[in-house]
């Protein structure tokens, strides 16, 4: 597996007000996919970063009294210490406003505009300054005030400016023929559908991928009046990130150029469009490769729908970090919510899914078994010559599964069941310490039966604790010190390794998943 790589990204952020839940659904989603490849022998190289340009950075900028770059910045490490908190890990934090950044996008253009891709042109339409799309009139819905509105519900206003377009009705063929040799290209797969269905069966539009209304954005070289069009200037974060175009650029080669290398794009669905027909276009234009993996999630809704200010149910992330850990939001966010459909955000599901999983059935089973381990075996797991009864059996060939099972699920990037195989796992083992009942084996002074147990329940606390590590960062570091595992035993290669924990001594127990009481 050494030679193997993936490098995943989030999609850029929009920095015109505080991170909310979905930003960091889409991030804890990256962080985890990117250790649990970690965890099978991958290279992964995660990047996260900051969409900065455009009118609604330069209104929110405006209403702070700040000139935008202040702003960006100002907002940039909010953005960095909520993934601080979360406990996210990575390796590239671009900002779209950085010279480097800057510079390679000038280039790109003036790229396109030698090989004839880009032509000069009059945009007039509906704008959406909140999603910085454009849209027809057929495109546009109607709200009960009779505004027009977008996809999402943003009022959206009359342009009329010259404008630079990228000639994308001539990849119609193009982007069509992708998605029939790529059938598995983007997940969940009734993405292709809804982008067929919604944008290719009516006829790709040349894209306008410039502004002469905006003054914070990109100049377009040559053309100092024109700023280049958020996504030209946003998509081509990916690759400036790793040092494309640039001086130093190791890692554009180590990663993207390499072909043993997964390229994995994280975001929620509402901008899969750019991602998955404007970005294809754009890098074939390039002459480089496609991504491996599109992955289009879907919303985080409340009880009262979508979130939105003016209703008032927008979730800030940070409040349950303070409240009740990182590792909490997480491993919620992951189990519960679904890359296929839209997922449902609600507190006492919250509370509940803390409570049940963490604290009763992982953190529990932890605490049960060094209990066990000091009070039948002065700490210390040994395995016993005699056969191992049916229940211990069945548990070893159980662990087997799910390992199998969960080698199965990242490499399919299936989070959420993957969370689910282990927390059922996790079920059973509870319920083997039941039905073998121990503290009957040690008064009956069964000391062979009470070793056995104890060295399967361990492995299956080991494998547990492994398998869950890149999601329970927090706690899974502190069961590990109280079990003592060492690099060896925690390593995915030797998971089905169970005579790794013969002769094993743990430590001493403490809980990690305390019971949150109902607020």
């Amino acid at each position: 597996m050494s030679n193997k790589k993936i490098y995943i990204t989030t999609p850029i952020y929009y920095p015109s007000g505080h991170p909310h839940i979905g930003h960091a659904y889409s991030t804890i989603f990256a962080d985890v996919i990117c250790r649990y490849k970690s965890l099978i022998g991958y290279d992964a190289f995660m990047q996260t970063g900051m969409d900065e340009h455009g009118q609604k950075i330069a209104e929110s900028a405006a209403k702070q009294n700040l000139d935008p770059q202040t702003f960006v910045d100002k907002m940039g490490k909010i953005f960095l210490n909520l993934w601080k908190e979360l406990d996210i890990k990575c390796d590239s934090f671009i900002k779209t406003s950085e010279t480097r950044h800057v510079k390679v996008v000038q280039e790109v253009f003036k790229e396109f505009q030698d090989n004839n891709f880009i032509y000069l042109g009059t945009w007039e339409g509906l704008y959406c300054v909140s999603c910085e799309e454009n849209y027809t009139r057929s495109q546009a819905s109607i709200n009960k005030e009779g505004e027009l509105i977008c996809r999402v519900g943003h009022k959206l206003t009359n342009k009329k400016e010259p404008s630079f377009f990228f000639k994308m009705s001539e990849f119609q063929s193009w982007i069509k023929q992708l998605y029939d040799q790529n059938p598995t290209f983007i997940i969940p797969k009734s993405r292709i559908n809804e982008l067929t269905n919604s944008f290719l069966e009516e006829g790709l539009h040349d894209l306008s991928i410039s502004r002469t209304s905006l003054d914070w954005g990109i100049p377009v070289l040559g053309n100092p009046e024109h700023k280049v069009y958020v996504w030209i200037d946003a998509l081509m974060n990916y690759l400036t990130g790793l040092g494309y175009k640039q001086k130093d650029d190791h890692l554009f080669q180590k990663y993207w150029k390499d072909e043993n290398t997964e390229i994995v794009h994280v975001m929620s669905k509402e901008i899969t469009r750019f991602h998955c027909i404007y970005w294809p276009i754009i890098l074939h234009c390039l002459k480089l490769r496609q991504p491996t993996k599109i992955i289009s999630h879907g919303w985080i809704i409340t009880d009262q729908g979508k979130m939105s200010k003016s209703i008032g149910n927008v979730i800030d992330p940070v409040k349950y970090i303070q409240e009740f850990g990182s590792d909490a939001l997480r491993y919620f966010l992951m189990k519960e919510m679904s890359v296929e459909r839209d997922g449902v955000f609600n507190h006492e599901l919250f509370l509940e899914c803390f409570n049940a999983d963490l604290a009763n059935t992982y953190g529990n089973l932890v605490s049960r078994f060094i209990g066990m381990a000091f009070k039948y075996s002065y700490n210390k797991i040994q395995k016993s010559e005699t056969h191992f009864d049916d229940l211990s059996t069945n548990l070893l060939n159980n662990i087997r599964e799910l390992i199998t099972a969960a080698s199965d699920c990242i490499n399919s990037f299936k989070i959420n069941e993957l969370i689910l195989n282990v927390l059922a796992f996790a079920k059973h083992a509870n319920k083997y310490v039941e039905e073998t009942k121990p503290w009957i084996l040690a008064k009956e002074n069964k000391i062979d039966h009470l070793k056995n147990f104890l060295y399967c329940l361990g492995n299956a606390i080991r494998v547990i604790t492994v398998l869950l590590s890149p999601v329970l960062v927090k706690g899974t570091k502190s069961i590990i010190q109280q079990m003592q595992f060492t690099k060896e035993q925690l390593d995915f290669q030797y998971l089905n390794n169970f005579d790794l924990l013969d002769n094993h001594v743990v430590g001493q127990s403490s809980p990690v998943y305390n019971r949150i009481e109902k607020i």
